[in-house]
């Protein structure tokens, strides 16, 4: 049985889970990581784009990840942070961080300083 986090971004971002072609014969705890940092990929691709159909699907991710980080137990809100949260903070600048932010439900932004200031 699948994670949590798999079957939501499955149902919620499959453009994301189509990245990892052989997801279910991972370890949950490999797939989980890979497809959180396959996620934010996806999401640094759309923004980068700069267009608003991409930006409002990058705040429906963001929306579907909150729920996660929210209702998640601390494994979860770990691999959040350590996988999805990471690797969009590698691509922030003080230009960039303020649009970034108005990207992300509020609770989730709390999570993304945090990681910012710990990275």
């Amino acid at each position: 049985m699948k994670t949590k986090i798999i079957n939501t971004i499955r149902q919620w971002a499959p453009e994301a889970a189509s990245l990892i072609p052989d997801i279910d014969h991972l370890d949950d705890t490999v797939a989980d990581y890979q497809l959180l940092h396959k996620l934010a990929e996806v999401c640094m691709h759309k923004i980068h784009s700069g267009l608003e159909n991409e930006l409002e699907r990058v705040q429906e991710i963001a929306k579907v990840v909150n729920l996660l980080y929210q209702g998640g137990n601390q494994y979860t809100r770990n691999a959040i942070e350590n996988e999805f949260l990471t690797a969009l903070s590698f691509e922030e600048s003080p230009g960039s961080l303020k649009k970034h932010l108005e990207l992300f439900p509020v609770e989730l932004r709390k999570g993304y300083i945090k990681t910012i200031l710990e990275n």
